[in-house]
């Protein structure tokens, strides 16, 4: 008995020595101290950098917008700005991300001249293209890190993350053209080749890397052949060159051996292949493996996800387009729109007519007709009373 409790007494007493020497150092969380520095918006920014590593990411934030406040001259002003766009950044989730695209564009906006312009640019992109979505879901992230990467590119063509922009921007531009490439096929199937023929067109030209290019020309040269006067007239030249546009740009295509014998029935002659996409062509693999590879239990899982596939991104036919097509072909208006809205009206004034007469108003100059209508209107105003007189003798309530 007098064991157990010399060891119970020996327990409290070594806790309490624990508790007493914790209590002698400054808790980890705590303030740092700022009166014996002579360098007090360093250590600001020492800790705020230390609590972002250690995900404490709203204690940093606070340590950081105390240094930009308290110290507006400091040298590390720029780097604490920045670093709370990256606090934004590594706490991630949609709203963070927001955030750290805003932070990251106020970033440039104050400092267009600092070495981390460009990476406050890539990160702005990034923080775009990390919230990425199916081609069959809303697309407005991928359209803003579209032009975010563009902007990229344009504006630091030689910097670090040139490189990685754009091989991300191949990757958004293979989701965007797929959201295209769907509802223009789903036109195609339906046969409505208008609808189809103007989402395929402005496809295959603004996105040339597309993986698909070589499918949507031969859909819009099918389409460019068929023909539905007045509805839809066609266009054999167009057709065939969609089909000369297979052959010529995408020459390992499974579609070339078609696209010949289109342009044969056309009596168009057959192009050659571009030497430099066809040897460019050989060098690229093709995404199939890697999906073979997730296996069956990846593939299904991966329908639930909202992340793309971006495995088949590649540049095929060059480097991205960072803007719009200047030209962009269009399609036809249909036959019975063709001059619609076009009206010629003759101006009449009184200089043009002999001395001594007067122009009337319209409702003057055909008294006739407006006196014709109000009796027309008249008759019709009284069998709607007799109608209504009528019904209401059958029904007097």
């Amino acid at each position: 008995m007098s064991t157990t409790r010399s060891k119970n007494l020996l327990l409290v007493g070594l806790l309490a020595l624990a508790l007493t020497v914790a209590g002698c150092h400054r808790h980890k969380h705590a303030a740092p101290d700022l009166s014996a520095s002579q360098e007090p918006d360093k250590i600001l920014y020492t800790k705020a950098v230390e609590d972002i590593g250690n995900k404490r990411f709203n204690v940093a934030r606070i340590t950081l917008q105390t240094l930009i406040n308290t110290y507006p001259d400091s040298d590390y002003l720029a780097n604490a700005k920045l670093a709370i766009a990256d606090s934004y950044y590594e706490q991630g989730g949609s709203g963070a991300l927001t955030h750290a695209e805003i932070e990251y564009k106020d970033f440039i906006t104050f400092f267009p001249n600092a070495p981390e312009a460009s990476y406050a640019q890539y990160r702005a992109a990034m923080s775009q293209f990390k919230q990425l979505e199916k081609p069959d879901r809303d697309a407005t992230h991928a359209r803003h890190a579209e032009r975010e990467l563009q902007l990229l590119l344009l504006n630091y063509p030689d910097g670090k993350y040139a490189q990685d922009g754009e091989r991300k921007l191949i990757q958004v531009q293979e989701v965007l053209a797929e959201s295209e490439y769907r509802v223009g096929r789903f036109y195609f199937i339906k046969d409505s080749w208008r609808a189809s023929a103007s989402r395929l067109l402005d496809m295959v030209e603004r996105y040339p890397n597309y993986s698909k290019r070589d499918q949507a020309l031969w859909m819009l040269g099918r389409c460019f052949e068929k023909q539905i006067p007045p509805f839809w007239p066609g266009d054999p030249e167009r057709a065939a060159e969609a089909y000369a546009r297979i052959v010529r740009q995408h020459p390992l295509s499974d579609l070339v051996p078609k696209a010949l014998a289109r342009l044969h029935e056309l009596g168009q002659p057959p192009p050659e292949p571009d030497p430099v996409l066809l040897a460019r062509a050989r060098t690229i693999q093709p995404a199939t493996p890697e999906e073979e590879k997730k296996g069956l239990l990846g593939r299904m899982f991966g329908l639930f996800g909202g992340s793309p596939n971006t495995s088949a991104a590649a540049a095929r036919l060059g480097p991205p387009p960072l803007e719009p097509p200047a030209d962009a072909p269009s399609i036809p208006p249909p036959v019975w729109r063709q001059g619609r809205g076009q009206t010629t009206v003759a101006a009449e004034t009184v200089e043009d007519r002999p001395a001594g007469t007067t122009i009337q108003s319209g409702d003057a100059a055909n008294g006739k007709n407006n006196g014709t209508d109000k009796k027309n209107n008249g008759k019709q105003s009284s069998s709607r009373k007799k109608k209504k007189s009528f019904w209401r003798k059958l029904i007097p309530f």
